[in-house]
């Protein structure tokens, strides 16, 4: 007996509640390409879509008529029409905005907020504002009378302030203890807030947000150097300053300040239940205070002593005896060696990211790793070692097995040899990056069978290596970035039919004209569904695969 005949169902006559259903698993990001398709798919997103980034006024009028669910808008980095009109827009279209970022805009809108305050004002909970190149305390002023509701803002500047313009109609204003005493007054319901960058703040202003934002539980002032003129002990030693409950304080992160050995200790006799301790690029203290802090907080799970001068290996061996619970550490900017990678695996077992950029590993030739007990470490940097070669790496590789993620850029000694070992030490590596290693011609015939993401520009790359990279890697990999190396046409025509899951490569702009020239392309084109270029000197082949 023969079976019955399936029906063929169209993708047109499912219901609308079934695409509906369907729609709210995929990502916003994607709404775009499928409202395209036809016009149920249209009104669908159009619906489900509750994040909008708006590049002019002239589609930000039509897509809020038609978009009902909008909660957040972003104002996209080069928007350059009336800001004051945009904010009308937005207030009056009825829509319950509750995010709104203005981020790395000319000016801060202060005309247009001040009508706002019965409409948006109502809504608003979080306000971005991020690195605005004309800040100043009446903006402040401003947004405390606008959005008396606000629970989130960030204000942070790192680019623009104390910069000098030449432009007469163009002038930079800073943020002073007077404006966040004013925005404090007003904004009760504030619970975080983000000044980071502003040099003329001071430990003044700790106190306004304490005293009047009785929800206030997280505060950012990182480069904020008047905070700490006297000495970050002041602040420590009055935690009603900080926060509500400043020993529950988890996580401690100051940066380019100058601490004493004073100020750690006065850190250390609080007790607190720390968690995170960074200080990168901090100075002025030694190991005389930060070994005591260190002592006091056995549970440290993330440490970041990047850019700290008087670290040495023998320092590293007294400090890792209290790092038992570390999973993350950065060390940047140092002269440890490896001789500190070796004490940290047998010291913190737990650890599973380890930055060592610009330090000098590959200095030490005669330490063996290959009979130690293995680590857990799923992310290594090691970028910018001049001294890093094939014969590190191979030991490294001996002790971390599952290696996730590595960066070797920069890292002129290290070669294929040493990528092989590599490969085969560490099978479940899913993104390498060997920009700027010359020596690097290729990855070997085995190896790497997870690989997903590989980064060589600039590296010694060409045809014959990438060939054997598609033989021996697992065919999972996704995206390449080959931009400046040896690899031509024939080469990028090999990796796109040789990795059925490949989404994007990067070559310069030529070598792709003439790939997609050649017959062999042509005669692949099945393989692909979507090709674009990108950039005046790259260009970027992606795809999707059917």
């Amino acid at each position: 007996m023969n079976p019955p005949n399936e029906t063929n169902v169209r993708w047109d006559s499912l219901p609308e509640e079934l695409w509906d259903y369907i729609l709210q698993r995929i990502e916003e990001d994607h709404f775009e390409s499928i409202s395209l398709t036809c016009k149920l798919f249209l009104s669908i997103t159009d619906r489900l879509r509750t994040t909008l980034t708006i590049s002019n006024n002239a589609v930000a009028v039509s897509v809020l008529r038609r978009c009902r669910n909008i909660k957040r808008i972003n104002l996209h980095p080069r928007f350059r029409d009336d800001l004051v009109s945009l904010i009308h827009d937005i207030s009056t279209s009825g829509l319950p905005i509750e995010t709104l970022d203005l981020s790395k805009q000319m000016r801060f809108p202060s005309q247009g907020l001040l009508k706002v305050r019965e409409t948006l004002g109502k809504t608003l909970k979080t306000l971005i504002c991020q690195n605005i190149r004309s800040f100043s305390d009446e903006d402040l002023v401003v947004i405390s009378e606008s959005f008396p509701a606000l629970e989130e803002l960030d204000i942070s500047t790192f680019r623009y302030v104390e910069r000098h313009y030449h432009c007469r109609s163009f002038r930079v204003t800073h943020v002073t203890d007077a404006g966040i005493k004013a925005l404090a007054s007003n904004l009760a319901r504030l619970r975080k807030i983000n000044v980071s960058g502003f040099h003329a703040i001071s430990e003044a202003s700790l106190s306004a947000l304490q005293s009047n934002c009785v929800d206030l539980s997280e505060v950012h002032m990182l480069n904020c150097r008047m905070i700490f003129k006297n000495g970050i002990a002041s602040v420590a030693q009055r935690p009603s300053l900080v926060f509500t409950d400043a020993r529950a304080l988890k996580r401690l992160h100051i940066c380019h300040s100058i601490l004493s050995d004073n100020d750690l200790l006065s850190i250390a006799e609080l007790s607190l239940p720390l968690r995170e301790f960074r200080v990168p690029y901090c100075s002025g203290f030694s190991l005389t205070g930060l070994g005591p802090l260190l002592q006091a907080h056995p549970s440290l799970t993330h440490l970041d002593l990047k850019g700290c001068e008087f670290l040495t290996d023998e320092s590293m061996v007294l400090l890792a005896q209290n790092l038992c619970k570390l999973t993350h550490i950065v060390l940047s900017d140092s002269r440890l060696t490896e001789f500190t990678f070796m004490c940290l695996v047998k010291c913190c077992p737990l650890l599973v990211e380890l930055q060592m950029i610009n330090t000098d590993l590959g200095t030490c030739k005669d330490l063996c790793f290959r009979f130690m007990k293995s680590s857990p470490i799923r992310s290594l940097n090691v970028t910018c070692n001049n001294n890093f070669n094939d014969e590190t790496l191979i030991q490294i590789s001996y002790v971390c097995p599952e290696l996730r993620t590595v960066d070797l850029s920069h890292s002129r000694g290290v070669s294929e040899r040493g990528l092989i070992q590599l490969g085969l030490n560490c099978p479940h590596i899913r993104s390498l990056d060997v920009s700027y290693c010359g020596k690097v011609t290729g990855l070997g015939l085995v190896g790497f069978r997870k690989l997903v993401t590989l980064r060589a520009m600039n590296s010694g790359i060409g045809d014959e290596g990438l060939a054997m990279a598609v033989q021996g890697c697992g065919g999972r990999l996704r995206a390449v970035n080959l931009e400046f190396t040896k690899v031509t046409e024939y080469g990028v025509i090999v990796m796109v039919t040789g990795y059925p899951r490949l989404k994007e490569i990067k070559v310069r702009g030529k070598k792709l004209n003439r790939v997609l020239e050649c017959e062999g392309w042509r005669q692949r084109q099945k393989y692909s569904s979507f090709i674009r270029f990108g950039g005046d000197s790259s260009g970027l082949l992606k795809r999707t695969t059917k």
